[in-house]
């Protein structure tokens, strides 16, 4: 829906890695010694770059940072969704009907995108940071906060863009994943999802080198064609230890839960509940993104650079004025959040959230009355 010419490009890789997939008999498996295997052979070079260049652990610090604030803004929008709709949506659950809740669905759907686009700026940065360590290292560049994001800042339109379709990919999944009623992810939802992430493996780092989302495409297609067995094994060990943390995060939410008490006297129990278990969630998110992510990006920076060298021609842009004029846009769209964040009831869009919640119900009943 959004950046469709973009994710047209970017499919290729998509593509690739399901006819890699079938020639070569290699499967995207979670549970699989071999992938974890190749996931710890890879460890060594992440393990001492990160040593030697801390900055990386800043930038993942920051990305953690960036995530948690995302999370609470995202939570508003449940609060300003009036506990009564969300009766009428548990009611309906066991007879779901199409279309229903469609208004405050796509009011919804528009938040969270809002909110993902919006954070995606910086965690673009933030990626390209860390991958631009790795480049300026293998060129006998120092690598300083400054120098790794003046390099990030190179190609970031396009870094903010893949960004934000990757993020919104992965939200898409998780949420997906979450035992639901009646609603079952299957196997090629996942074989697509991982057709994304393992054939765009090499994508971040071909525009943090200043290419084009085609020729990103290419190079990504290009490292996983030569090198299979490596970028499949890195791509699900990562994988095998998010899904270890989202696990453990998943059942350590259900006991915070019990030892908070209960949620029944809420005004807003929904709201309250996603506050609740916002602790154990950035808890995990925290222990992803500093402990696990640096290195999975140093892995995949270091493949794309063994499969395509760039040289010693690494150089390091100054800020640009396409640099500011994404700065402009990400902060006139940040103060606009912020700005319903902390004054949406005094703007009135509480009221019509409550409104569209109204007639949202009504439509339902209309197609699932009371018995």
């Amino acid at each position: 829906m959004f950046f469709k010419s973009q994710r047209a490009e970017l499919q290729l890789a998509r593509n690739s890695a399901k006819d890699v997939f079938k020639d070569t008999g290699l499967k995207p498996s979670v549970l699989s010694s071999q992938n974890l295997s190749v996931f710890g052979s890879n460890l060594g070079y992440a393990c001492r770059l990160i040593w030697q260049e801390k900055e990386i652990l800043f930038f993942a610090a920051l990305q953690w940072l960036t995530i948690a604030i995302a999370y609470v803004l995202w939570t508003k929008m449940i609060y300003w969704i009036p506990d009564a709709f969300w009766e009428e949506v548990r009611r309906s659950s066991e007879d779901e009907k199409e279309g229903a809740f469609t208004l405050i669905n796509l009011v919804l759907f528009a938040w969270s995108f809002f909110v993902i686009t919006v954070a995606s700026y910086p965690l673009s940065i933030l990626n390209a940071a860390m991958t631009a360590c790795h480049y300026l290292r293998s060129a006998g560049k120092p690598s300083t906060i400054a120098s790794c994001l003046n390099l990030a800042f190179n190609n970031l339109g396009r870094l903010w863009v893949f960004t934000t379709i990757d993020a919104w990919i992965t939200v898409d999944a998780i949420l997906d994943r979450l035992p639901r009623r009646g609603q079952n992810r299957t196997a090629g939802d996942e074989l697509l999802y991982y057709a994304w992430k393992i054939g765009t493996i090499g994508v971040l780092p071909a525009l943090v080198a200043g290419k084009g989302y085609t020729e990103a495409a290419k190079d990504s297609v290009s490292v996983l064609r030569h090198s299979p067995v490596r970028a499949i094994g890195i791509r699900m060990g990562y994988s095998l230890i998010c899904w270890v943390i989202g696990i453990a995060t998943y059942v350590g939410s259900f006991y915070y839960l019990s030892s908070m008490g209960s949620l029944k006297g809420s005004s807003n129990p929904l709201y309250d509940l996603y506050v609740t278990i916002a602790a154990p969630i950035i808890l995990a998110v925290g222990i992803n993104s500093v402990l696990v992510r640096p290195f999975y990006l140093v892995m995949i920076s270091k493949l794309y650079s063994d499969v395509l060298p760039l040289g010693e021609d690494v150089t390091v842009p100054t800020a640009a004025k396409k640099f500011d004029r994404l700065a402009l846009i990400f902060s006139i769209m940040l103060s606009l959040l912020l700005i319903l964040y902390f004054f949406g009831d005094q703007l009135g869009i509480r009221e019509w959230i409550e409104t569209l919640a109204i007639e949202d119900i009504q439509a339902y009943r209309q197609l699932a009355p009371n018995p």
